[in-house]
């Protein structure tokens, strides 16, 4: 059921894949039984780093759902980053269509996102990253809201050791949980969401150009940027009412010097998250300013107040 394709090293991450037809859409009555609902075509992207795909949390709990009974035509686009070998999924291990790429090199997520995205044609993309704990629920509640809402992005709740962690809003340019926080509803347009299991339709992503996601962008900062331009492009978002477990890196790192580097890599990604207007452009570097003095004096910080400016900026 599945395609395996593996980069050279030093290739350019195009990939090309067989389009097939869509089949007809049809609008899903709220009312109507699970097994009378109309098929949704699906892409999922699932992400991997480091890990085999039978070890992939997100690919594991995939696999135990019975999509095509929740009426999902899918396919599984599988990218496997800075892989040093090619390890395609197992025979009989995803029970539906599924196409694997290994890439040699660590490519931005931004770029991984948009070459999938013209390497596939489905109604309707989620995006996963390999940590994700999906259950059968989190489909129930999609097929149900996306037959009902008019909306061009649906969102789920995250949660990390039991707390809410994604969506949230924007205060400035920091996060903020949301003051009023309702689900099956349009979220407001400051909010801000993790890129995992958001469902995107196809139909707006095409609207905003060859790429939708920001290449500037590498690893951090992708989904807040993603959320800045659905609002500047008056797409609208939903927080339907599935939870997913997730595991967060910046909340689960002890060791200082990792931390510190994984800050780093999101303080740079603040520069092109937060760039729309003048002010913003001053405002976040004036910010990361004191936040590398802040960061100097702490004693676990081995980088001066310079050394630290040199790697932000």
């Amino acid at each position: 059921m599945g395609t395996a394709v593996s980069l050279p090293q030093g290739a350019s991450s195009r990939v090309t894949c067989q389009r097939f037809r869509s089949p007809r859409e049809f609008r899903l009555a709220s009312s109507a039984p699970a097994e009378r609902t109309a098929v949704r075509t699906i892409d999922i992207f699932v992400v991997l780093y480091r890990r085999r795909p039978e070890a992939a949390e997100t690919l594991v709990t995939l696999s135990q759902i019975d999509l095509q009974s929740l009426g999902f035509d899918v396919e599984v686009h599988i990218w496997d980053n800075a892989a040093s070998v090619h390890s395609p999924p197992a025979n009989g291990f995803l029970p539906f269509k599924w196409r694997y790429v290994t890439a040699p090199n660590n490519e931005p997520l931004s770029k991984v996102y948009n070459t999938l995205l013209r390497a596939s044609n489905r109604s309707y993309v989620i995006v996963f990253d390999q940590d994700s704990s999906i259950d059968e629920y989190f489909f129930r509640s999609l097929a149900a809201n996306v037959a009902s809402a008019e909306a061009d992005v649906f969102v789920p709740i995250i949660k990390h050791d039991g707390s809410v962690i994604s969506p949230g809003r924007l205060r400035w340019i920091k996060g903020a949980p949301l003051a009023d926080m309702k689900v099956n509803n349009i979220l407001p347009s400051h909010f801000t969401a993790m890129m995992s299991g958001l469902c995107m339709k196809r139909a707006f992503l095409q609207r905003a150009g060859l790429r939708p996601f920001d290449e500037r962008l590498r690893f951090y900062g992708v989904d807040t940027r993603f959320c800045r331009d659905l609002a500047r492009r008056g797409g609208r978002a939903y927080l339907h009412d599935a939870v997913l477990g997730h595991d967060s890196a910046l909340r689960s790192t002890m060791d200082p010097q990792t931390a510190l580097e994984r800050q780093i890599w999101l303080w740079q990604s603040w520069l092109r998250v937060f760039d729309m207007n003048i002010g913003e452009v001053i405002g976040i570097r004036c910010y990361l300013f004191w936040k590398a003095w802040r960061a100097s004096r702490r004693a676990d910080t081995s980088l001066s107040f310079r050394e630290l400016l040199a790697k932000v900026f």
